[in-house]
């Protein structure tokens, strides 16, 4: 294998470990990928949901330290992310992201030489969508389209168009659109011998679960029926609010469908690693595939992937296929970090970073000299806030209300403390309590005080952080109300 490898850099868009883990026939080709590579059991998100998360795995840095959440969404470090460094060390660098935070407009396309996004078929050409849904008239709408076809990409604005109206969302969350592009970047590599890094982020388990047909059955419980699957809710922050009564029938209904949403992602990841094989890629490349959070399907009295900093959401799958470093068939039991990423690939691509706040332990580190003893999470600000959710559905129960607070915890093998700014502090002990059901914080002061200063070396001032003016054009806005976020 190369000095300096070609990287591929999967993102399984809410993904969690649990579902991953407990049952590996969701997703066969994931395993058939790690017999090849290492498999992290361990490892766990620095932050409960997408943005910061991402923010966390470009720049190595925590969310208190990188500063991008739902108070302050722009990723706009005065150090060079992940891509620029590689960019800047030899690497063709492209992104392909089906997850409307992590674009461009938010600041994530810095180092990428080819940025595609979910919507567009093709780069370029004028947002249409946006357009439709400015509060214009007709004629000013119709102004606006008018003069985007007698732009010189009209073309790509026509075929844009044609995709968003007809196919975006007829057969999936974009994962076969996906493999395509990166088939179609990597054939026009030409006689260019830089390596290259792909990141590319696929969002079929994200709600709403709505896998394809043939995929929909495979891991329906036999005590229930297809047809339960109509009216089934998915709708996030109702059921929180107490508008929508869910049993244990529903949550198995909704993992039966996330789980058919895994393993119809675990297909094409199937697709797209047979393409690299076939085309001689593969041995000359590092793949790494990874949760970016995890999922709460009814656990805690919860879904989607909010509000809490449990295990559900912080502990996602994670493999590193690269036989040079990560040895074949290995299963490493040792705490990470999905930050722990950023210095794995500066590492393999031979490149460096001057950033103090960045992690410098490395996944083969990791391998060489153990986990780590502790991995932290943060929850800076509520997403969607809780005015947002009374916009949504009206009165919000008291309980809920108490949802407005940061959050940040520390984990061990044995222990998990949970600090809230309201002055809530829950602990748990992982080793009987691996569900997180038990608050032992009054049995074990010692231990809640000790990890309660653990929190205070390693973070700043725990403080309410204010949120920001968020501009974002209206499609954008459109798109992630969609995805449940605001």
């Amino acid at each position: 294998m190369a000095t300096t490898p070609n990287i591929l850099f999967i993102v399984m868009d809410t993904a969690r470990a649990k579902t991953v883990y407990n049952d590996p026939e969701v997703m066969p080709n994931f395993y058939r990928i790690a017999e090849d590579g290492t498999l992290f059991t361990n490892a766990f998100s620095t932050a409960p949901w997408t943005l910061p998360s991402h923010a966390s795995m470009f720049s190595g840095r925590y969310t208190s330290d990188h500063g991008t959440h739902a108070g302050s969404t722009s990723f706009d470090p005065d150090y060079p992310p992940l891509a620029q460094l590689l960019n800047r060390s030899g690497y063709r660098t492209a992104a392909f992201s089906s997850n409307t935070w992590v674009a461009p407009e938010f600041g994530f396309q810095r180092g990428f030489e080819h940025f595609s996004t979910w919507l567009k078929i093709v780069n370029g050409g004028v947002d249409l969508e946006a357009i439709a849904k400015e509060k214009n008239g007709l004629v000013e709408q119709g102004v606006a389209v008018g003069k985007s076809l007698f732009r010189r990409d009209a073309h790509r604005t026509i075929l844009n168009a044609l995709y968003a109206k007809f196919f975006k969302e007829r057969y999936d969350s974009g994962a076969r659109l996906k493999n395509w592009k990166i088939r179609r970047w990597l054939s026009s590599y030409g006689s260019d011998d830089r390596p290259f890094f792909i990141f590319a982020n696929y969002l079929e388990p994200h709600l709403e679960y709505d896998p394809p047909e043939k995929f929909r059955p495979r891991f329906l419980p036999e005590h229930l029926d297809q047809s339960d699957f109509d009216g089934l809710n998915q709708n996030a922050w109702e059921y929180i609010c107490d508008q929508v009564q869910m049993d244990n029938s529903d949550f198995e209904l909704l993992e039966a469908l996330y789980k058919a949403e895994l393993n119809y992602l675990d297909y094409r990841l199937g697709n797209l690693y047979d393409y690299l094989d076939t085309s001689g890629l593969l041995e000359e490349t590092m793949i790494v595939i990874a949760g970016d959070h995890g999922e709460n399907i009814g656990d805690h009295g919860l879904m989607d992937h909010q509000y809490c900093l449990y295990d559900s959401l912080l502990h996602v799958p994670l493999l590193v296929r690269y036989p040079d470093k990560f040895p074949a068939g290995k299963r490493f039991d040792g705490l990470v970090e999905v930050r722990d990423l950023f210095p794995t690939l500066l590492e393999v691509a031979d490149a460096s970073t001057d950033d103090e706040a960045a992690s410098s332990r490395s996944l083969q580190q990791a391998l060489e000299r153990g986990g780590r003893e502790y991995v932290h999470g943060e929850y800076a600000t509520p997403q969607p806030s809780i005015e947002a959710l009374e916009q949504r559905v009206g009165q919000v129960p008291a309980d809920v209300k108490e949802y407005d607070r940061s959050l940040r915890s520390v984990r061990s093998d044995e222990w998990k403390l949970i600090e809230g700014l309201d002055g809530t502090i829950e602990l748990y002990n992982i080793d009987s309590d691996p569900s997180e059901q038990n608050d032992v914080s009054n049995d074990y002061l010692d231990t809640v005080d000790e990890l309660s200063q653990l929190l205070r070396n390693r973070f700043s001032e725990f403080s309410d952080i204010p949120r920001e003016s968020v501009q974002m054009n209206s499609s954008t806005k459109d798109r992630l109300e969609d995805l449940g976020y605001l």
